[in-house]
């Protein structure tokens, strides 16, 4: 319902503008009223990426207010860009999270750890190459790409390495 878990129109200040107020389009909250995500849009006839630098300067606004960054969504009602600039780039989406995937996501900010000291189960996968792989992903995603290709000779074991990062992954809270 409208005002339970998100406001129209908030109200920021700190913005780089004579009055140093600006307004959101949306602000989505958690259970404890803090921000999760909001929201700029444009309009549709406008391209959507000219939104994203407004939505970033009231993301800097509200994190300054509320001691918590928001997930960023910009669009222009046919496209939707969700970016978490704390940890990735921008990228298109086909809709908006639901307040539990966006309270995953900000809590996964927290507790997600470093993947440079990983244990892998050596009942998954314990070739050299495989563990060799398995630290390549992980470096990948350190890094902050969302996306890593694994190219391995049949039989290998390209599924039980998959397995294996998927494992470490959980295991690192990712």
């Amino acid at each position: 319902k409208k005002g339970e878990n998100w406001l129209d129109e908030k109200e920021v200040l700190g913005m780089p503008n004579k009055s140093e107020v600006g307004y959101v389009d949306y602000v989505l909250y958690d259970d404890l009223n803090k921000p999760l995500a909001l929201v700029e849009a444009k309009r549709t006839c406008k391209d959507v990426a000219v939104g994203r630098q407004q939505a970033k300067l009231y993301a800097d606004c509200v994190e300054q207010e509320y001691h918590q960054r928001p997930v960023i969504y910009y669009t222009n009602g046919f496209e939707i860009y969700m970016w978490d600039d704390i940890n990735y780039p921008p990228r298109k989406v086909a809709g908006f999270y639901t307040q539990d995937e966006l309270q995953l996501l900000i809590n996964r900010r927290k507790s997600k750890q470093n993947l440079e000291h990983i244990f892998v189960n050596d009942k998954i996968t314990n070739r050299e190459y495989q563990l060799e792989a398995i630290k390549s992903v992980c470096e990948t995603f350190e890094e902050g790409h969302r996306k890593a290709l694994l190219v391995m000779a049949t039989g290998t074991g390209k599924t039980r390495t998959a397995i294996s990062i998927v494992d470490v992954l959980t295991d690192k809270e990712w």
